[in-house]
């Protein structure tokens, strides 16, 4: 029993770093790659879409509009998937690997397609697969929230757990400092990664572009695989 519950807290722990990892690293390549968009957190896409237009930078801004429907068109999709197969259920590391097969399809589009028109249609799609993909890892952290010590995808919500944890943990007694201390570690697990993944995403994309997701799909696949 006892070592079942490690190897569970092992794959539990191990699934929400490299979940964390591929979403800051997904969302810092799409911004610096796809003229500032966000895959993992889209609705920060509003927030640039405000900004390009009040700096009169509209040329391109409507294409952060087209991700959220994207972003939605890939909730469905998981939903009704999950709900409709039984399979998706049992299996539940069949989202992740739909979401690494997409981005390594996405990252060898992107090697063989170069074009520096923000308008051609391949430069529009690329970047709206990467999101579409980053729709099912949402999904998954909703309908499968137990296999994750918190969400991969927005961090907004952990970081502010995370100091609300650190802040409680000088106040409290011994025993409580203990459960605290485990509910920071865990914290840490989630949001360290998600800023390592931004660091990584945003110097190797960089540098070729947005092919770099290829790594973060072979990444999925290669640890969530059935």
């Amino acid at each position: 029993m006892i070592k079942d519950r490690f190897e569970m807290f092992n794959k539990l722990t191990l699934t929400s770093i490299i979940l964390s990892f591929v979403a800051g690293y997904a969302d810092t390549s799409t911004f610096i790659g796809a003229n500032g968009l966000f895959s993992a957190h889209v609705t920060g896409n509003f927030v640039v879409f405000a900004y390009d237009v009040i700096t009169h930078q509209t040329a391109s801004s409507w294409v952060k509009l087209i991700s959220f429907p994207v972003f939605i068109f890939s909730i469905i999709f998981s939903t009704l998937l999950i709900n409709r197969s039984p399979s998706f259920r049992k299996r539940i590391n069949k989202l992740l690997a739909i979401e690494g097969t997409l981005l390594i399809v996405t990252g060898v589009a992107a090697i063989f397609y170069k074009n520096e028109d923000p308008f051609c249609f391949l430069n529009i799609v690329i970047p709206m697969m990467i999101v579409f993909a980053l729709g099912l890892q949402n999904a998954y952290g909703r309908f499968f929230a137990k296999e994750v010590l918190a969400p991969t995808t927005v961090m907004t919500g952990n970081v502010t757990q995370l100091f609300i944890d650190i802040t409680h943990y000088f106040a409290y007694d011994a025993q409580q400092k203990q459960e605290l201390k485990t509910k920071i570690i865990n914290q840490s697990y989630v949001v360290l990664p998600f800023f390592a993944g931004c660091i990584a995403g945003g110097l190797i994309t960089k540098l070729i572009g947005l092919s770099s997701v290829i790594f973060i799909g072979i990444l999925m696949l290669f640890l969530f695989k059935e």
